[in-house]
């Protein structure tokens, strides 16, 4: 493993163990037993260094989301590597009103990227629609509030766990959080949509 990459691995560790707020370059460089003009070469600020990981998870989660989601399943399955990825980064969803406050940079790259996850959402919810698993009879406003919801749960679903559900393991969180999607859906499911929301619910009971 690289020097830089060695920095990356561990800042995430530390971040997610004590928060992003919490850990200074000083502190990087003693954990890893290294000068701090060691860190700063490869990241002169903090900044540099958060910023980095962001675009990791970024990318990570461009990769996920992919093309057209054909079912309610497939747009299930999909939200569960996107939490499972956002847990390998957890310190940037439970600071991210503070980086969206603080960080003007951070905040202006993440309005680009909430524009096309919301463009993604709606390509994924009218593939859906035609393929009857949601209504065909969905209008604009509809599909705006089921994006709404499910950015929502997105952002702060972390939060809300480390909060209210803070004993609970990793799988019964993520398996919550699904089901709260599921439960998005579920109004404006078809027959077979409403079919497959259940069929989901109970394979993530029996995990």
């Amino acid at each position: 493993m690289s020097t830089k990459e060695k920095l990356v691995s561990r800042a995430i560790e530390l971040f997610n163990e004590n928060g992003i707020e919490y850990v200074g370059m000083r502190e990087l460089a003693a954990d890893l037993k290294m000068r701090v003009g060691n860190v700063t070469y490869y990241f002169p600020t903090k900044d540099d260094l958060v910023m980095e990981i962001i675009s990791r998870l970024r990318d990570l989660n461009s990769k996920t989301i992919g093309p057209d989601c054909n079912s309610i399943t497939d747009f299930l399955s999909m939200y569960n590597r996107i939490f499972k990825n956002q847990y390998q980064f957890r310190c940037l969803l439970l600071s991210f009103v503070n980086l969206a406050s603080r960080h003007p940079l951070f905040a202006g790259n993440y309005v680009t990227t909430e524009v096309k996850r919301r463009e993604a959402l709606r390509s994924h919810i009218v593939s859906m629609m035609k393929n009857n698993y949601l209504s065909t009879s969905l209008i604009g406003d509809q599909v705006e509030l089921i994006v709404s919801h499910i950015t929502l749960v997105s952002r702060f679903w972390l939060s809300e766990a480390r909060i209210s559900y803070a004993d609970w393991t990793l799988e019964q969180t993520i398996a919550h959080y699904l089901n709260l999607l599921g439960e998005v859906l579920f109004p404006y499911a078809t027959v077979e949509g409403k079919m497959q929301v259940d069929d989901f619910r109970k394979g993530l009971a029996g995990n």
